[in-house]
């Protein structure tokens, strides 16, 4: 037996989802989406536009620097915001080297058995991307140029803050890349 249903995203409830479960156990679907109107994904040079509305003149207060760009993120489709955590991802794992741990300041990688902290480079890297494109690219290619002891760990929270916002529900993505400290192996050999 087929059935065929024509419905929008927007109606495609928990409720729907169940009552299909209920008539059709076991059954397969194939799904066709037609999009009426296409948009654009979440391009480099918007994710940069977004990094670039930090208001730092109340740098003492970190949600305050983010929430221009928060709110930005909050007014865009919902998948621009797993776009834009895609991207962040991306761009910090890229400086997950042991040549910028070195570089970091005080703590700075100095071997295995330094006091050398994980997180502290986490956010050491968002401050080099919350410093704008034209610092992450220096720094991605002369790691000495790499903040010292200055980190920016409230990056790591936007894209949470914009869709608890937005949907009213915690964000729970894996993204594209792992940020974790020795996740890019290649930049540690």
């Amino acid at each position: 037996m087929t059935s065929q249903y024509n419905l929008s995203v927007d109606n495609l409830t928990d409720s729907f989802l169940e009552t299909l479960r209920e008539h059709y156990p076991h059954a397969k679907l194939q799904i066709k989406v037609k999009a009426e109107k296409t948009f654009e994904g979440l391009t480099e040079n918007k994710f940069w536009d977004i990094i670039a509305l930090f208001d730092w003149a109340d740098s003492e207060n970190d949600e305050m620097v983010i929430k221009k760009a928060v709110q930005t993120l909050v007014d865009t489709p919902v998948r621009h915001i797993y776009e834009f955590q895609d991207i962040l991802s991306a761009k910090l794992y890229a400086l997950d080297t042991r040549n910028h741990a070195e570089n970091t300041g005080e703590n700075a990688w100095i071997g295995a058995n330094s006091d050398f902290s994980v997180d502290e480079f986490l956010y050491a890297r968002c401050c080099c991307v919350a410093n704008g494109k034209a610092f992450y690219e220096k720094v991605l290619q002369q790691p000495d140029l790499m903040p010292k002891d200055l980190t920016f760990e409230s990056l790591l929270t936007l894209a949470h803050k914009a869709y608890h916002l937005k949907t009213g529900k915690q964000f729970r993505y894996v993204p594209t890349y792992n940020i974790e400290t020795f996740a890019n192996q290649k930049g540690w050999i």
